[in-house]
């Protein structure tokens, strides 16, 4: 690869591309400060400079300015308050209860607004660690805010140059993720005897989830260049592109037979292995994707996955010329499977032109509220203890209140610190929060450990100033990938930045000290304020996910009737079933990190995820090849989905409401699955695939039903 080129692609790397934005922002704060000898000056702008980076997100231009101005808003009031009444500890723990509070609730506006009350709080315990020194009430907070002003300014000036700069990196992370689902889907066509497909499944579903991730912030980003759902027009081309990622991720996601089956009786031919050839051939060409999007740089699709189809085709086609009757029914599957990647590879080939696709209603569904009703009722509904931001709120008013009051009542001069820990540690659930105080006390640990030895290694000022620049960089590259690594950088920074006022090494013991009790009252906080344990709401998710999956199908089947159409009830259908999947693997991970007391039906739990993923990945094979049907056949489709439906119906109610048994026999399903069975075996067509799906959706109700019995008989106990 040329010079230029790779010079290209490190650039459009998010990460170094921000560090870079961080670079520039320190260099121009530290060199001033520097050349006119204001050692004073350099932690609270440095401090500015990180929180203001921390309350950023994505936006369109006029939207920034408008987040900008609100945070500077938040800023004052965080900082001038603290100033005003740190001499005042009666006053100072009530404002501290209610504002903490408050600035938490602000996150049911959106993501914007959490980010921003979470910038307000950590500046507003920046404002403590300076204010005994503070020589006036204007002094610290002056100096916060226009290190705030410094960030923001070279930060429009990063968006004015680079303005789609957002959007390539977010769509590239897309088809990154969706190359290593595809991977993962690639591994379950190695035929293996006695194949045990749950733990293949189970990573599915992890990697489907991290996809589905991946789709939503893409769809955040595009939305923050929308006005009521329309994207305005530069960014169109990338918003055809991000449909087409969404229907290939349909039909990524699509499942048309059972590994088990597929592995006994092609065990000893090349078909599996040439299907696994082809997944790993367009997971690549999703990589190749990745990288072309982050670039700018127009996509050509390479032939090798062409070839792989048509060695594919084949086969098939010798297997087939065989006329082996026990292998009709499976080869129909592999069919449906070949047709699915075909169409998946047109899609692929259709990334340099998207327009060839463009859906009639190219419109996204925004949910964030944008006038002062819209919020107030947001927020309004969030104002119960059944509200995980309501319990988080509350958790994180109280753990910043007892810290103060432990702080004052010891009289810990830098005890300001335990503030800020548990700030950052504690986090809406334990699991979340139990790898947060981890990683905060090891990188604390070793950032101090490396701190004293380079303060002792480099006395002179240039060096330390270089060292706040460089942790300060490596802290925002390692935030969100290796909290313990950020952790361990903005500790070397710490001490560094209280050793311009002569406090480096005095602040070595209270920093471990404020950082064990920090995180003491983390996990204090989140296991006995409200505790949100997920083996008590686990359920709930369950439920909620499938009555998502039930809702996709209802969609899914009307269309069979009118034929394909991806509108916007469509869509927003399809992403809630996947946003539930995604939950719910988030929910039983979650919960396995949990305190051994607290877990329930870890087995069953995993086993119902694993259904679950198998359920939505039947209905979307169902979605990926929908096309009107005759109606001779849409009357056993009708009756088909109507009986499963008042299944999924039945399953919600047991997950939900924890019925035990609840009752199934009012459901008249005598002969379906003979009827399906038949139809399957006899058939041929796009209706043969439509009721070979609901069969095997219908085949699988009865363990999800005995499932969710057990799950009713637990949750009486806990």
């Amino acid at each position: 690869m040329p010079i230029a080129n790779r010079l290209k692609l490190y650039w459009a790397n998010k990460t170094l591309n921000y560090c870079a934005l961080i670079l520039v922002t320190l260099l121009a704060v530290v060199i001033p400060c520097w050349h006119y000898n204001l050692n004073t000056w350099v932690t609270p702008l440095i401090l500015g400079v990180i929180a203001a980076a921390l309350s950023e997100r994505d936006d369109s231009f006029s939207g920034r300015l408008k987040a900008i101005a609100l945070t500077f808003v938040c800023f004052a009031i965080a900082s001038f308050s603290i100033e005003i009444l740190f001499n005042h500890p009666l006053w100072f723990t009530l404002g501290l209860f209610v504002s903490t509070f408050g600035f938490i609730m602000l996150g049911a506006l959106g993501t914007r607004y959490a980010s921003i009350a979470f910038a307000s709080l950590l500046l507003a315990v920046y404002t403590m660690l300076g204010a005994d020194q503070s020589t006036n009430i204007w002094f610290q907070p002056l100096l916060l805010l226009s290190g705030a002003a410094g960030y923001f300014v070279l930060s429009m000036v990063w968006y004015v140059v680079w303005p789609m700069q957002p959007v390539q990196q977010s769509l590239a992370s897309v088809f990154q993720q969706m190359a290593n689902y595809l991977d993962a889907k690639a591994q379950l066509f190695y035929p293996t005897s006695q194949f045990t497909p749950q733990p293949f499944r189970i990573n599915e579903a992890n990697l489907n989830a991290a996809t589905v991730n991946a789709l939503n912030q893409a769809k955040a980003i595009f939305l923050t260049r929308a006005k009521r759902g329309h994207v305005d027009s530069a960014s169109d081309r990338f918003l055809s592109i991000y449909f087409l990622a969404q229907d290939i991720h349909e039909r990524v996601s699509s499942t048309h037979y059972r590994y088990q089956e597929l592995g006994d009786h092609f065990g000893r031919s090349d078909i599996l292995f040439r299907f696994k050839y082809l997944l790993e051939t367009q997971a690549k060409a999703c990589r190749e994707i990745a990288e072309c999007v982050r670039l700018g740089q127009p996509y050509e699709h390479s032939g090798d996955s062409v070839l792989a189809l048509d060695e594919l085709q084949l086969s098939l086609d010798h297997l087939k010329q065989q006329n082996r009757p026990e292998w009709r029914s499976l080869l129909a599957q592999l069919g449906y499977l070949f047709t699915n990647l075909v169409t998946v590879e047109k899609q692929l080939n259709n990334i340099s032109n998207p327009d060839a696709n463009k859906l009639e209603e190219n419109v996204l569904e925004d949910n964030e509220p944008h006038t002062l009703k819209t919020m107030w009722m947001q927020l309004r509904a969030n104002f119960h203890p059944d509200s995980l931001l309501f319990r988080h709120a509350l958790r994180m008013s109280v753990a910043l209140t007892l810290g103060y009051l432990i702080l004052q009542g010891l009289g810990l001069g830098r005890g300001y610190w335990i503030l800020l820990t548990t700030l950052f540690v504690c986090q809406p659930n334990y699991a979340a929060t139990r790898q947060k105080i981890t990683s905060r006390i090891i990188g604390t640990v070793i950032g101090l450990l490396i701190g004293v030895m380079l303060l002792t290694l480099f006395p002179s000022q240039e060096s330390q100033l270089a060292f706040i620049v460089a942790s300060g960089v490596m802290f925002f590259a390692f935030r969100l990938a290796n909290y313990g690594f950020a952790t361990g950088f903005i500790t070397v920074l710490v001490l560094f930045c209280f050793n311009q006022l002569g406090q480096g090494y005095a602040v070595v013991i209270p920093r471990l000290t404020d950082t064990l009790i920090g995180c003491a009252l983390a996990v204090g906080a989140v296991a006995f304020i409200l505790p949100d344990w997920h083996a008590k709401r686990l359920y709930k998710v369950m439920a909620e996910a499938i009555e998502a999956n039930k809702r996709y199908l209802d969609q899914i089947i009307g269309q069979y009737r009118v034929g394909k159409n991806d509108n916007l009830s469509y869509r927003i259908a399809r992403r809630n079933a996947h946003n539930q999947d995604a939950a719910l693997a988030a929910a039983v991970n979650n919960m396995l990190a949990e305190p051994g007391r607290y877990r329930s039906a870890s087995v069953e739990s995993f086993r119902f995820l694993t259904l679950n993923h198998a359920l939505l990945s039947y209905i979307s094979a169902l979605g990926a090849h929908r096309t009107r049907i005759d109606d001779s056949v849409h009357k056993l489709v009708l009756d088909s989905h109507r009986i499963i439906h008042q299944h999924l119906d039945i399953l919600y109610q047991q997950l939900f409401e924890h019925c035990e048994q609840c009752d199934i026999s009012k459901i008249d399903d005598a002969g379906l699955e003979q009827k399906l069975a038949e139809w399957r075996d006899e058939d041929e067509g796009n209706a043969r695939l439509v009721l070979q799906q609901l069969h095997l959706i219908y085949r699988m109700l009865p363990e999800l039903h005995s499932l969710a019995d057990k799950f009713a008989v637990r949750v009486e106990r806990i």
